[in-house]
């Protein structure tokens, strides 16, 4: 009977300590997430703790000047050949402690909610413009700098961009 209980008892500890690690791992992981990738990120730039990255407004990351400071530097020099007339286009990145920007993603729909694929070209204009942004101010949690996603959205009306935000 002992045996029986200590088995039990032992085979118990050990499920609980696997769905333990299990949940633990995927609560590490969010929807959303950017990891590095070789092949479109610059290795220059390194997230000051990429397994503690938060979203731009949960730790107040802000540009300096908000979005009208954003949308009169971008809007004279965007170019939009290239891209879809009609549409949503919003650009994702990472906004380190040091107010540096890196690993951006792009993604767009059309009015229909359908996700458009993106021409390179017009993308990596884009992309460009918005890597130079450099006033960004990081987030803060209890007074330390914080790592954070921010993101960009481009609405394209009859092939112009009509608005940023």
């Amino acid at each position: 009977m002992k045996n029986k209980l200590n088995i039990w008892l032992i085979s118990s500890f050990l499920v609980a300590a696997l769905l333990t690690i299990w949940v633990y791992m995927k609560l590490g992981e969010r929807v959303g997430d950017i990891h590095f990738d070789n092949h479109v990120d610059s290795a220059d730039f390194i997230p000051c703790d990429k397994d503690r990255i938060s979203q731009y407004y949960s730790v107040n990351t802000e540009y300096n000047g908000g979005k009208k400071a954003i949308k009169e530097q971008l809007q004279p020099k965007i170019q939009t050949n290239g891209l879809p007339a009609n549409g949503l286009m919003t650009v994702r990145f990472v906004v380190n402690c040091h107010g540096e920007t890196g690993y951006f993603r792009a993604k767009m729909i059309d009015p229909d909610l359908n996700e458009i694929q993106i021409p390179s070209g017009a993308a990596n204009h884009l992309l460009n413009l918005i890597s130079g942004l450099k006033d960004w101010v990081p987030g803060k949690v209890q007074g330390k700098a914080w790592d954070s996603y921010v993101q960009i959205s481009f609405k394209m009306e009859q092939g112009k961009v009509t608005d940023i935000f």
